[in-house]
């Protein structure tokens, strides 16, 4: 919903063109939204709807998205940042790996921390 509204995005199993993600919408036969090539703008709460012959029924059903975003910066690079799977660096030269946790509800990271046990690690793969 972020700070300037409510957008809709599907109404009556319709997508609506006017809205700047709408060629990355999907409606599924479960009524479940899809989103394609997800980016940090997605983030946010999404808020399903039943009407039946125009009138509301029962409690709206609220998902709110968290993006993740990771990024590669090297000294080796000309470039500041990098958001490829693969990087390649030589040896003695430094990467930094940075991560951002794009989120909707109110609370800071630390706080979603603290309060939710959520956790970010890195793990190396190898």
């Amino acid at each position: 919903f972020r700070h300037s509204g409510a957008v809709e995005l599907i109404a009556g199993g319709i997508k609506r063109k006017d809205t700047e993600r709408h060629e990355r919408l999907s409606l599924e036969s479960d009524c479940s939204l899809n989103i394609k090539n997800v980016t940090e703008e997605d983030y946010g709460s999404y808020t399903c709807q039943q009407y039946v012959n125009g009138q509301k029924q029962g409690p709206d059903a609220r998902v709110y998205l968290h993006v993740l975003h990771v990024s590669v910066s090297s000294s080796s690079s000309s470039s500041s940042s990098s958001s490829s799977s693969q990087t390649e660096i030589s040896p003695g030269r430094s990467v930094t790996l940075s991560c951002q946790l794009y989120s909707d509800t109110g609370f800071s990271c630390d706080d979603r921390v603290r309060s939710e046990g959520v956790e970010l690690l890195w793990v190396n793969q190898a």
